[in-house]
């Protein structure tokens, strides 16, 4: 299936964004191509499989060649791989599975904070 221009353009607006959304949050593999919405990071379709068994409250995800309206680019706004880098850091969580990460109080906050747009 061939990708249209608004596809592209918001897949470029997420890459020229935040520079870490070029690589997955998790495994580093360059031009990712799926998103988890609430949780405002880009991921590969490998990593996206994992998140997808998390369920949709945990992490909700879509392909970044899906048609995005205005509410689900609103999660990127505050959001982005950087972003999330820097707070899984901070608490040192960075190093933790996906499997156990999404589900600490920590990410829970994370998800709050981006669905209200404050980080």
């Amino acid at each position: 299936m061939k990708e249209n221009n608004k596809s592209n353009n918001i897949i470029q607006y997420l890459f020229d964004k935040d520079f870490e959304n070029k690589t997955c949050v998790h495994c580093k593999s360059p031009m990712p191509t799926f998103a988890s919405i609430n949780n405002a990071i880009i991921i590969c379709q490998q990593c996206a499989e994992r998140h997808k068994e998390l369920g949709y409250n945990i992490s909700y995800v879509r392909e970044l060649k899906d048609d995005w309206d205005p509410y689900l680019l609103s999660f990127f706004e505050m959001g982005g791989n950087s972003r999330f880098i820097r707070f899984v850091k901070k608490y040192e969580l960075d190093d933790m599975p996906i499997e156990n990460l999404f589900y600490t109080k920590i990410s829970e906050y994370y998800r709050l904070l981006v669905n209200q747009n404050i980080i």
